[in-house]
Formats: C-alpha cells, sequence, structure tokens
C-alpha cells in the first residue's frame, strides 16, 4: 500500500505583508523559498518522491507547500525548517558583530555560551516561535491533503512576550539592536537619553556599512556625530539620497525578522547561507527601491490559481488501479505551473524597460509591481501613468493563455488565474497595499473565479474598485464619447463620470438597495449610451449593450450568481469610477 505525506508551514501571507521596502518583499520570497527547498530536498535525500511542487531543483518561487509518496515524519520537518531558518538568523547576526565595530561584550540580544539550554536569548525566540508547521499523513493522495487540512485546524504556534520599544514597521515586535534583552528590573521604562543615542548610532553604522559595504566593511567604524554629518548632508539632492538608505535607513528601527529580510538581499550574506542572491549576476544594476514621492502612483499585481487544491484533488482520484500513473500526472501539472512562473519571471517583454518588476512566481501564484522609469541621474524620473498601468493589464491574460491549453490538452483541466490590481498613490503604505491586492484577488474569486478586481486607493486610505471577468475586460476600450470617439482616441470620461454623478445626487441611481427592487433602467441606459461598439472581441453575435449585460446567462458570467438590479448598477458604478481614474493620460 502507497503512504503519502503532506506538509506545510505559516505565517506565508503575514511574513511577506509586513514590508515596508521592495527589498523587504524581494527578502521574505528568499527566505521562504529557501525554506521549502530545503524541506524538498531533505525528502529526496530520504528517497521520497516529491509529487509537488515541481522542479524541485529549482529552489527560486518554491511554494511552501509540499507533497510526496512516502512517510516523511512530522518531526523530521519540523526539525528540518527550524534548523535552516536558525542557520539563516545566526549568520545575519553573526555579520552584524563582527562588523558593526561595537564591542561583542555589549550585545545582550542573544544567548550566551553559559545559558545554553537554560534560556534563551532574542534571537534564540525567534528561532523557535517564527512558524507553525503543519503535516498531513495518509494512503492516498487526497487522504493525506485532507489530513493536512484537517490539522491546520488546531494551531501550532506560541506567543511570546516581546520585551523593548516596537519597531517602526510594525509596531508589535521589539527593536534589533544590541542592548535588546539586557535584563533590567525596570522593564517598561523609557530608554534614556545615552541608550538612545546607542540605538542611533547601531542602526547608523549599520546604515552606514550596508550602502557600499564592499569598500567600507573592515574599515574603523565612525561615530555617531561623524555619521550625523555623513548621512544628513545641507545639500538636499536626490542622487545622494538614491545612494543611502539602500539597505536600511538610518531613522529606521527594525525587529530580527525584518532585519534578516533585508540582510539577506546582500550577496556576501545570500551566498553564506546558500540562498539565491537579489543579482542574478555581479554585473548586474544595482537594486533600486520604488520611487514614493509626491505624483508617483504604483500598480501592483497579486494573482492566484482558481481552485488548485480541487484540481489537485481530481488528479489524486483519477487511475484508482495505477497509481504511478496517477502521481505521474500530479507530477506533471505541478511542472506546467511551476514552469510558467519561471518563464512568467523571465518575460523580456513582460514590462517596459525599468517599467516593473515580478517579485515572486510559484506558478500558481504570482505578485509583481508596476513603477515608474528608473533614472542614473539627478533628473526627475518621468511618472508611471495610469493608462499604461491599464494597457499593461489588458495584455496580462495573454501571458497564460498557453499554460491553460497545455494544461487542457495533456490533463483535460481548466485553469485560470484571478487577480488583484491595485493603483496607489504614493502616501499609501507599502503594508497597506498588499492588503489591499490581497482583498482584490480574494474579491475577484468570490465573484466567480477568472476575473480581476481593480482596486484604486487614494492617498486618503479611500478607494474604488471594480471586479470583471478578463474576456469582458476590454468593455473599458469600448466607450465612446458623446463626440464618437473611441477609447484609443482619448475620449473625455468627464462626460460619464459627469452624467454618473448627477444621477446619483438625484437619486435616479439607486446604489444601496438591499432587496433587489431597485430599477436599474436609468443606469442601463447610460450604459448602452457610452458602451455601445457592436464588435465585441469575444463575440460578434452579443454586442456590448444592455440587452447582453442583462441577459441571464452572461450577466452570471458577468456579475456573478444570482445578481440583481441592484448588482448591474454597482458594477456599472465600479466600471465607471475604475474608468474615470486609469483611463487617462495625465
Amino acid at each position: 500500500m502507497s503512504e503519502y505525506t503532506a506538509a506545510s508551514f505559516a505565517p506565508v501571507q503575514g511574513f511577506i505583508e509586513k514590508s515596508r521596502k521592495l527589498r523587504d518583499l524581494y527578502g521574505s520570497s528568499l527566505i521562504l523559498s529557501f525554506l521549502s527547498f530545503k524541506l524538498v530536498q531533505k525528502a529526496e535525500c530520504l528517497g521520497l518522491t516529491v509529487i509537488s511542487p515541481g522542479l524541485p531543483n529549482v529552489a527560486k518561487g518554491m511554494p511552501n507547500r509540499i507533497l510526496v509518496r512516502g512517510k516523511f515524519d512530522r518531526n523530521l520537518v519540523q526539525n528540518t525548517l527550524l534548523k535552516e531558518w536558525q542557520t539563516i538568523l545566526k549568520i545575519c547576526r553573526v555579520w552584524i558583530e563582527d562588523n558593526l565595530g561595537i564591542p561583542k561584550n555589549q550585545y545582550c540580544w542573544s544567548q550566551t555560551q553559559g545559558k545554553t539550554g537554560q534560556s534563551k536569548g532574542e534571537w534564540e525566540r525567534w528561532e523557535s516561535y517564527t512558524w507553525e508547521v503543519f503535516w498531513g499523513y495518509g494512503d492516498s493522495v487526497q487522504a493525506a491533503m485532507d489530513d493536512l487540512e484537517t490539522r491546520k485546524l488546531r494551531r501550532d504556534w506560541i506567543a511570546i512576550n516581546w520585551v523593548g520599544e516596537s519597531s517602526s514597521l510594525t509596531g508589535t515586535d521589539a527593536i534589533a539592536w544590541h542592548q535588546l534583552g539586557k535584563l533590567d528590573s525596570n522593564l517598561g521604562r523609557l530608554l534614556s537619553q545615552s541608550e538612545q543615542e546607542e540605538m542611533e548610532l547601531f542602526y547608523r553604522r549599520l546604515s552606514w556599512l550596508l550602502d557600499n559595504p564592499d569598500e567600507r566593511v573592515g574599515q574603523p567604524s565612525l561615530s555617531l556625530e561623524e555619521l550625523r554629518k555623513k548621512q544628513s548632508p545641507p545639500d538636499q539632492n536626490r542622487q545622494y539620497f538614491e545612494q543611502i538608505g539602500r539597505y536600511v535607513a538610518p531613522n529606521e528601527r527594525l525587529s530580527i525578522p525584518e532585519l534578516v529580510k533585508r540582510l539577506v538581499t546582500y550577496d556576501v550574506i545570500a551566498d553564506h547561507i546558500g540562498i539565491d542572491r537579489l543579482k542574478a549576476k555581479d554585473d548586474d544594476p544595482e537594486f533600486k527601491d520604488i520611487i514614493r514621492e509626491p505624483g508617483y502612483w504604483t500598480a501592483w499585481f497579486m494573482g492566484d490559481g482558481d481552485k488548485v487544491g480541487d484540481k489537485l484533488k481530481v488528479l489524486a482520484s483519477r487511475h484508482d488501479h495505477d497509481p504511478q500513473q496517477r502521481d505521474k500526472e500530479l507530477k506533471h501539472f505541478t511542472d506546467l505551473i511551476r514552469k510558467w512562473g519561471q518563464e512568467f519571471q523571465r518575460k523580456p517583454d513582460l514590462f517596459s524597460q525599468g517599467k516593473g518588476r515580478v517579485i515572486y512566481a510559484g506558478g500558481d501564484d504570482f505578485l509583481g509591481v508596476l513603477y515608474s522609469n528608473e533614472t542614473q541621474s539627478s533628473e526627475t524620473p518621468e511618472k508611471l501613468k495610469p493608462i499604461e498601468a491599464l494597457q499593461w493589464l489588458l495584455a496580462l491574460e495573454s501571458h497564460w493563455e498557453n499554460q491553460q491549453q497545455q494544461i487542457k490538452q495533456d490533463l483535460n483541466l481548466d485553469f485560470t488565474y484571478s487577480v488583484g490590481f491595485v493603483w496607489a498613490g504614493h502616501q499609501v503604505p507599502q503594508r497597506d497595499i498588499l492588503q489591499h491586492c490581497r482583498d482584490a484577488e480574494k474579491r475577484a474569486k468570490n465573484q466567480g473565479r477568472d476575473r480581476v478586481t481593480i482596486r484604486v486607493v487614494f492617498n486618503s486610505g479611500q478607494s474604488v474598485q471594480w471586479t470583471c471577468p478578463w474576456d469582458y475586460l476590454h468593455v473599458l476600450t469600448n466607450y465612446r464619447d458623446r463626440d464618437g470617439k473611441t477609447w484609443s482616441q482619448e475620449p473625455n470620461w468627464g462626460h460619464i463620470y459627469s452624467d454618473w454623478a448627477q444621477l446619483k445626487a438625484r437619486h435616479a441611481i439607486p446604489l444601496n438597495d438591499k432587496f433587489g427592487n431597485a430599477d436599474d433602467s436609468i443606469a442601463l441606459a447610460i450604459f448602452d449610451l457610452y458602451f455601445r461598439d457592436r464588435s465585441p472581441r469575444t463575440d460578434p453575435k452579443k454586442p456590448i449593450n444592455k440587452d447582453y449585460l442583462t441577459d441571464s446567462d452572461n450577466s452570471k458570467h458577468i456579475i456573478g450568481q444570482d445578481a440583481l438590479e441592484a448588482d448591474f448598477i454597482q458594477w456599472i458604478d465600479g466600471l465607471i469610477n475604475i474608468g474615470w481614474q486609469l483611463c487617462s493620460n495625465s
């Protein structure tokens, strides 16, 4: 009888979303992929057959959900994960202690040799209590996966009361500095002036070293006064500030895992750990963060395969009398989606040069960002226009068409993606943007999957959104202005926006009807007036007008099951708001 083991660990999204800089996101992704890769390696060393994830020898983009044929003992899974995580933490901690120029006897943040086996320091607590490990086992693939989901209901996590001032990123975890963990009879007191200066010195030295580590590591350490002068020059020019705070800004205060996310993106530390480098080649351009200055908006996209778990269960239920063929098809499925992730991340034509990056692409999930062009001088970079972001989104679906055809041909499965797409102002914190992406993606799935939710998030925190199937997204390009100009000829969306606002102000457009009795005739008339194209891309026999929208089968596809009149009105409201914000060159 065959045996199967399914294993996973958490938190994943929480670990990624606690991020302020683009570098944090890359560091988080590298760490998660590395830990998954080490678990897969351990399984292979034991002679177990890895069914999922596909491409087990490629660490980059490795998902955290693992399925193997054979019994992968739970304690072995947990010990492997913790051992590799401890290795990452130790290498980062030792590098700081060896290079920061602070006497080692002043470091109170880790376990001393005399306390081994007695009490843990702050670093050792993070080693032990960062991850939850989940494990399932059964005599079939489906039994192992079901057992994993059942065991997930029981948490495997211990919370620690961290002592110290809170980091500036999360506001909950203690700040990492050399005096963290120092015994004090009055733990709740504020830091003295001298302690505050010690903390400032720690972060200024760390920031100074990492801004040019190849030249500064090993050189005599600078004093606090010298660092203040060098890191706060009188000439406030862009070129200088692009050179400081590349890894850690002098005024940032990070927790231990937040600090580790930054450090693993430094090549020397990455090589020591054995983790993938942020730069594939030494001569690659230096990593630069996103410009978040007034007027510079960014577009973020987060996608996930629809019902991947159900697809695996379908494959696991086939070939009951031929387990080898069943496992072969499961392996082929995971290989296909991981290969797509690799190709998606490497696509040379995915973005205009310098205007975007894929942060991670595991195959069935991905995250990326579009942003303004980088410059090598002090010149002001050109802003990313909303119309550019929208045009990129309109072409996104085409990037997985070949993968869909291959999966359909080889395995007779329909495979689709749901995406959250967020256009965000410069003042919206990155961690908030990621949560908006997650919520938008979830909304796309809840509305029926195989669709995208576009959300515009303003600096005030307010937002507007619209959800649409991929094959109907082209309705934005069908807009016709009063003078008949098409979308490509820059029609004035202000006309429909103004008309719609006037009708809402006069209560002719009921948006908040809770009983399904709203009269949608005026809303549909407005829709037909401005979107009267008779040659849509998907089916020329079904024009984009009110008759098409209100057809029962079409409405379920476009808006969702059990669509009411009020749902039509809200969908049109979202369409107009998003078109007004994105269909412009301004």
